[in-house]
């Protein structure tokens, strides 16, 4: 509830970056703001995946959205990613990967994910997840 600061870290434009592309990437589990996010951009590309941007100014980012057969969120990629909690900020290639889709509460939602760095030509995966439940809360 913000009472007890976990973190403090200076507002950059880096910071405002890795946090819009992080957001566009879990697109994949939200659905709803596909459709209601009036704030986001969304343009296709030359080689068939779905652009997507958010932000302005120097936090303004796009991430490319691939899509899979049935027109799901498959992939995401950023080309250049801040990687780093403090300065310098490296533009680092970054992806992740969506699956196991599932028809739940008239939503189709990726149950498992994975994102990774792109380090010296390698992917380093640093998170992967799996969605055990998933539900809407109402905080009226």
């Amino acid at each position: 509830m913000g009472f007890i600061p976990i973190a403090r870290t200076p507002h950059t434009a880096a910071l405002m970056r890795g946090e819009l592309l992080r957001y566009l990437a879990e697109l994949a589990w939200a659905p709803d703001a596909i459709l209601e996010n009036k704030a986001l951009r969304w343009r296709e590309s030359g080689s068939g995946d779905l652009i997507v941007g958010a932000g302005d100014g120097p936090s303004a980012v796009e991430i490319s959205l691939g899509l899979d057969s049935d027109g799901r969120i498959a992939t995401v990629f950023a080309p250049d990613r801040p990687r780093s909690a403090t300065e310098p900020n490296l533009p680092t290639p970054w992806r992740g990967h969506f699956s196991d889709y599932r028809l739940h509460l008239d939503r189709w939602l990726a149950f498992a994910g994975e994102v990774a760095w792109e380090i010296d030509g390698k992917d380093e995966v640093y998170w992967q997840g799996i969605i055990e439940s998933w539900a809407i809360n109402s905080f009226r």
